[in-house]
């Protein structure tokens, strides 16, 4: 007896296949920002420069010095300055800042010729700048020599339309300026979650018959194993919650609720991990829902709830695996 088959010799044993798909869970409040972009979330500031720990990477003018410090070991000291010259920190990728509230940093000026603007912007990893120039003396009250001061800019300020990957201190206008920079960091206002993730079919001609939910998550190596899910201090104490629920009439349909241990987690198991060579662990968290037909669309979602700030989790996406059905 012989069987149908597809295109490429597959058989059918059903009387349709769905096509398959994969998504990402994304924020509810803003519908773009996917699971702890970033590595941190809400509360937690971010260091881009302290003169201690890798961070974001220094580089063009200027350089770490002990005596440029605010705190710590190291400041940056731009060095005496040519009209034009740039002190920059590189993420290394494009990211997102916009989740942010504010850029903060210390600075203490050591040369500022009458006429000089020291000016602060974003690029991309190519290089391109984004949204708008801004000029430090704008948030300060002087630009006294020889004194630290305390800059905080709102991120909404510089109108970024796009993710950036370096935050730039130009010495525009005048040469022969000269800055110690420290602490500079990206702040949020507010935080602790929960943050809610959601998954769900762009509209309502196609439903998703869910295959598998998948969580990745990365820390350092010393803080956790692949053997316990909520022991990362400052990660995900909390646990999580991965549920299907019912927007319209806000019921849950079902849920998993996990905390302490991965074994509580039901199914939802950790599969391969991987240590790389910079001490960051990365663990792959999976649940099938078996036999149950978990079918979700644009009323039914699958939501991922995270009750931690996350200020420890380097990496974090969260997938879910489905075959489309067109719905007629």
């Amino acid at each position: 007896m012989g069987y149908k088959t597809t295109p490429d010799g597959t058989q059918i044993f059903a009387q349709r296949q769905l096509q398959l798909g994969q998504a990402q869970f994304l924020r509810t409040d803003d519908a773009s920002a996917a699971l702890n972009v970033d590595g941190a979330a809400a509360g937690t500031p971010v260091p881009i420069w302290d003169g201690e720990g890798t961070y974001w990477t220094p580089g063009d003018q200027g350089s770490a010095e002990t005596y440029a410090a605010k705190t710590g070991t190291y400041g940056w000291d731009s060095s005496p300055t040519s009209l034009g010259q740039d002190s920059k920190f590189d993420h290394g990728d494009n990211t997102d800042i916009t989740i942010y509230d504010t850029l903060s940093f210390w600075m203490q000026p050591k040369a500022y010729p009458s006429g000089s603007d020291l000016q602060v912007l974003w690029k991309t990893q190519a290089g391109t700048t984004k949204g708008n120039v801004l000029s430090v003396e704008d948030y300060v009250t002087n630009m006294d020599l020889d004194t630290w001061q305390h800059v905080e800019i709102p991120i909404s300020d510089f109108a970024l339309d796009a993710d950036v990957n370096k935050v730039l201190f130009k010495y525009a206008s005048k040469g022969g300026q000269q800055f110690w920079f420290d602490d500079i960091e990206l702040n949020t206002s507010a935080g602790g979650g929960p943050y809610t993730f959601r998954v769900a079919p762009p509209d309502d001609t196609k439903q998703w018959h869910l295959s598998m939910a998948v969580l990745l998550l990365g820390g350092p190596s010393s803080g956790w194993n692949s053997d316990a899910f909520a022991n990362i201090a400052g990660g995900i104490e909390n646990g999580v919650l991965l549920r299907h629920r019912r927007i319209s009439t806000a019921e849950v349909l079902w849920s998993l609720n996990s905390k302490d241990n991965v074994d509580l987690f039901g199914r939802y198991h950790p599969q391969d991990d991987i240590t790389f060579a910079d001490s960051v662990l990365l663990i792959g968290f999976m649940i099938k829902p078996g036999k149950a037909s978990v079918v979700i669309t644009d009323d039914d979602v699958l939501e991922i709830v995270v009750r931690d700030n996350l200020s420890t989790i380097s990496q974090g996406r969260a997938f879910a695996h489905f075959g489309v059905e067109e719905v007629a």
